[in-house]
């Protein structure tokens, strides 16, 4: 029996190698009710989750044994019975200590990234472990995997182009005019997730933030699919240049929308870049877009997942910077109403809608905020924390009409 978590639904998580399961081995999914107790989600990011793991499990084909329990534990015991199961590497160290805990299951190599961890640390150990520079990475990533590269160079001899990537929104404009992202259809699974989620709710079992709505994001590979086609032909083009722009009627302008594909295992990153290199060869796309796309995948993505794991557990807990201010109730509630400066109200809306934001806002705005202590100034306040809010002040103002483009690149 192999073990699927609901981030690994995606084909690339089935096939033969790597202590994959074989193409008769059953499958187990469990839908652990404690999950949703741990820590607060977000309505949006919940319905999506289960609604991804429902859909997956009720696809043709007999081999998915869906199991709904207050735990995993729970789950796998009333299912496995003891037999020997199998998984790839979760993705997080509290999951990882958990079926390292459980004496029937292996635990395979991690899928869904371009590079095996043991890759990874080849790499960081050969820098000592000092100066792991996403850039030195990415353009090593490049290379290993030949994307971008006319022999051993880099397409049309350049390996960044955010240079040609900082533009801002055209003047006067509200939005891009740029093609419609995807957005899916709900059916009878959405219905059914979003009643469970109510009864949840209203029995005092869990509790959310943030507002429900219809579904915006895919919740099963042909979904997945049919996004990342939309964003290649219709909005990869213009995707590069507006990439670290914000506007604050247009928030997600030539943004993919295909990180919860991703991180929920619906597509593979190697598809995605494949397909957005294609797109330029066929000069359907410029390469500065194209480049920055591959970056956000290839680069930053990769990155940022490949440290959580080679610095280890205390890593997430290192707070280089020192802050220990706790965050302020309205930021935990999403309650944009009670904020004063435009920008970071802009942005906290838009998450408290929809749960979602592009990385501009996530890095420039509300980064920001956390290590600053900024959105509603203090009656009356001197030193560090005024000064922060001072720094804040200007295009965030409260009288500011509009997000300005932000013209630092973000990767």
């Amino acid at each position: 029996m192999h073990w699927l978590f609901g981030d690994q639904l995606g084909p690339h998580f089935l096939t033969p190698g790597e202590e994959g399961p074989g193409p008769e081995t059953p499958l187990l999914m469990i839908e652990a009710r404690s999950v949703f107790r741990r820590r607060r989600f977000h309505r949006a990011k919940a319905h999506l989750v289960l609604s991804a793991m429902r859909h997956r499990a009720a696809e043709p084909g007999d081999r998915v044994t869906y199991v709904r329990a207050d735990t995993y534990r729970q789950g796998l015991a009333r299912t496995a019975r003891g037999r020997p199961v199998g998984v790839h590497h979760p993705t997080s160290h509290a999951a990882l200590r958990l079926v390292r805990a459980l004496p029937q299951v292996t635990v395979g190599p991690a899928r869904g990234f371009l590079v095996p961890m043991t890759g990874f640390a080849a790499w960081a150990d050969g820098h000592g472990g000092k100066r792991l520079r996403q850039e030195d990475f990415y353009r090593w990533v490049r290379r290993g995997h030949g994307l971008l590269m006319d022999g051993e160079q880099p397409a049309a001899g350049r390996w960044n182009l955010d240079h040609d990537n900082r533009e801002p929104p055209p003047r006067e404009a509200a939005s891009l005019q740029v093609g419609r992202p995807y957005r899916p259809r709900e059916d009878d699974i959405d219905e059914e997730v979003r009643h469970d989620l109510d009864r949840w709710e209203r029995d005092g079992d869990v509790s959310f933030v943030g507002r429900d709505g219809p579904r915006l994001f895919p919740a099963t590979r042909t979904e997945g699919l049919r996004a990342l086609r939309r964003f290649v032909e219709h909005r990869l083009a213009t995707f590069g240049p507006y990439e670290d722009a914000m506007l604050a009627a247009d928030p997600v302008m030539s943004h993919s929308l295909l990180s919860s594909s991703l991180n929920l295992g619906l597509l593979d990153p190697v598809e995605c870049v494949e397909r957005a290199e294609r797109a330029w060869r066929e000069g359907r796309a410029p390469l500065n877009s194209v480049e920055g796309f591959v970056r956000q995948i290839a680069g930053w993505r990769e990155y940022v997942w490949q440290l959580y794991w080679y610095f280890g557990e205390g890593y997430r807990r290192s707070n280089a910077l020192g802050h220990t201010a706790p965050l302020p109730d309205w930021w935990n509630r999403l309650d944009a109403d009670a904020v004063r400066a435009n920008c970071l109200r802009t942005v906290l809306a838009q998450v408290r809608d929809t749960g979602w934001t592009h990385h501009i806002p996530r890095l420039r705005c509300s980064a920001v905020t956390r290590s600053s202590g900024a959105g509603t100034p203090p009656p009356s306040r001197t030193g560090s924390t005024a000064a922060s809010w001072t720094a804040t002040t200007g295009p965030c103002s409260p009288t500011s009409s509009a997000c300005p483009s932000t013209p630092t690149a973000a990767g």
